[in-house]
């Protein structure tokens, strides 16, 4: 197998964030090999950076020489480059490559990462192919202040004029709107990729993934304006995905784009579990008078909605001769009680991707204890009349509010028109077959 090479020369973020570290995560993400050179190591967390240590230039030269020395490399990607010393060094090794920079002049917290300006914008800038700043970025390179749409297409076509740069992308998250508007020069005409504006608080190494993401897409072959829809597309999902860690601002996620591939292992999952059911001797006495559905999602940590939650289109249900059928295809988006009990449950931060109800026996909730289950009985009597599609969310509400932990087994014994009923959820698909598996065997 083949892949084309992507090259990072950046920073490294202890706090993995941004850095070279980021750049090789989109790489591998696009389906680039990424390789690396080290040009400083920040000290660094989601609180901010608390010391730069720049490697020498004879490190950094060593570095890419010897990379090049055996790798073809089809695309680079400059991120923070400390010094003149190491912007010589990258104006002597690299100049002939499609480079994408990302001019991180500052970081997020404010601290500078560029010194040297005027020799970045000589040996770097000029060299550069694609270049990718801020607004404040854009504004320091080309001296117009940046407010407005309009002002991104002056100071774009201004450093274009300046530097010579062929593509020039000023990105407008500093800009205030309910759409943020990127807008690209290519010495002819202007472009413009437009998102509504994203409430997050956690943009930490937004500009990483987004240069680097154009580096990959130019590295497979892509023309330069295609690479950087892309890009902004993975971009934007990567903010809405951004990761709740740390005391301050939190770092976006590109692993979001692997969400679709998530979905695939559920379906294969659910076909797993489907022949599970069939095999399974005394499944059928499992299986309620209401029948049974099975719900699965991809990584909790991804699950924004029942979109994310795969049931079956039927029901799994008892046949005439204690046999059991399931109810294929696997669909997602299917707004059954079982996927919306465990959204519920996903919600309230608990790591879980699967989901059953069965029959409500004495004997069942035994075993159950035996395995070694907390179990927690709800009274359906103290539902408030919310109408049908509250009641899963209720449950977890309810459960949450009195009893605090929510248990992996949770149990009613029916109301006037409900039947009794047994939740069971894990956070293994392995865990629901070893369990119900015992079980059944058991009865």
């Amino acid at each position: 197998m083949k892949k084309q090479v992507a090259l990072s020369v950046a920073g490294i973020d202890t706090g993995n964030g941004a850095g070279v570290e980021t750049d090789i995560k989109v790489f591998e993400i696009l389906g680039v090999h990424g390789i690396l050179a080290v040009s400083a190591i920040t000290v660094q967390n989601t609180l901010g950076i608390k010391e730069i240590f720049p490697i020498s230039s004879e490190l950094l030269d060593s570095q890419i020489s010897w990379l090049l020395s055996d790798f073809k490399v089809d695309s680079v990607k400059l991120g923070m480059l400390y010094n003149s010393a190491q912007f010589k060094v990258i104006n002597d090794k690299l100049r002939q490559y499609k480079i994408v920079t990302d001019p991180v002049i500052y970081a997020k917290d404010g601290t500078q990462l560029i010194n040297d300006i005027e020799d970045y914008k000589k040996y770097i800038i000029k060299n550069t192919t694609v270049l990718t700043p801020n607004a404040v970025e854009a504004s320091i390179l080309s001296g117009v202040k940046i407010e407005s749409k309009n002002d991104q297409e002056i100071a774009a076509k201004k450093i274009y004029e300046i530097y010579g740069v062929p593509y020039v992308i000023i990105k407008g998250g500093h800009i205030k709107g309910d759409y943020s508007f990127d807008v690209l020069y290519d010495g002819k005409d202007f472009y413009e990729i437009g998102y509504r504006r994203i409430s997050e608080k956690n943009t930490h190494g937004t500009g990483s993934v987004f240069a680097s993401a154009i580096a990959a897409e130019i590295a497979k072959g892509n023309n330069i304006v295609d690479a950087i829809r892309i890009a902004r597309d993975l971009l934007q999902g990567s903010i809405a995905y951004g990761l709740e860690i740390g005391k301050g601002i939190g770092p976006v996620d590109p692993f979001f784009l692997l969400k679709e591939i998530m979905k695939y292992e559920v379906l294969e999952d659910m076909v797993k579990f489907g022949d599970f059911i069939v095999n399974t001797q005394n499944f059928w006495k499992l299986i309620p008078e209401v029948q049974s559905n099975f719900a699965h999602s991809i990584d909790s940590n991804y699950v924004n909605s029942i979109d994310d939650i795969a049931t079956f289109r039927g029901r799994i249900v008892k046949t005439w001769n204690n046999n059991v059928k399931v109810g294929f295809p696997a669909v997602f988006g299917n707004p059954t009680h079982t996927a919306r009990l465990l959204f519920s449950i996903i919600s309230k931060g608990y790591n879980a991707n699967s989901l059953i109800n069965i029959k409500y026996d004495e004997k069942i909730i035994s075993l159950f204890k035996e395995i070694g289950y907390e179990v927690i009985e709800i009274n359906r009597d103290l539902e408030p009349a919310h109408g049908e599609n509250k009641t899963m969310q209720w449950i977890i509400e309810y459960i949450a509010a009195n009893y605090g932990n929510i248990p992996k087994v949770i149990f009613d014994k029916g109301t006037k028109g409900k039947e009794a009923m047994i939740r069971f959820w894990t956070n293994s698909l392995e865990e629901m077959e070893n369990s119900l598996g015992y079980i059944c065997k058991s009865l």
